[in-house]
């Protein structure tokens, strides 16, 4: 893997170059996902791609912080559920979207 720039560095660039940090930061994003198992790649792009949308919808660095957190407690939580309780991941309830609604009798 590329070396990166020390946290020091980093912090130089975010203040003075922050697109070169950008670019720093997808460089490393993209070497790892191509390193990775590919069979996983596809999955890691795409959650990646929902990161990327998450920073951009932010309205500032600590909501992008706060979201991308979120996500990753609910994959752990997840996680922690199909390892402790798999039985509740098979639990689901089918819910039919065209039932019938009871008609209003029309008098004549």
């Amino acid at each position: 893997m590329t070396e990166l720039p020390t946290f020091d560095e980093m912090m130089h660039l975010a203040k003075t170059d922050p697109d070169k940090l950008e670019r720093i930061r997808q460089a490393a994003i993209d070497q790892t996902i191509s390193q990775a198992n590919g069979c996983n790649r596809g999955a890691l792009r795409a959650l990646q791609h929902r990161i990327d949308l998450t920073r951009h919808r932010a309205s500032n660095p600590y909501q992008s912080m706060v979201e991308i957190s979120r996500m990753m407690h609910d994959k752990l939580d997840l996680l922690n559920t199909a390892l402790n309780h798999p039985d509740e991941l098979s639990r689901s309830r089918v819910v039919s979207l065209g039932q019938a609604r009871p008609q209003k009798a029309v008098n004549t």
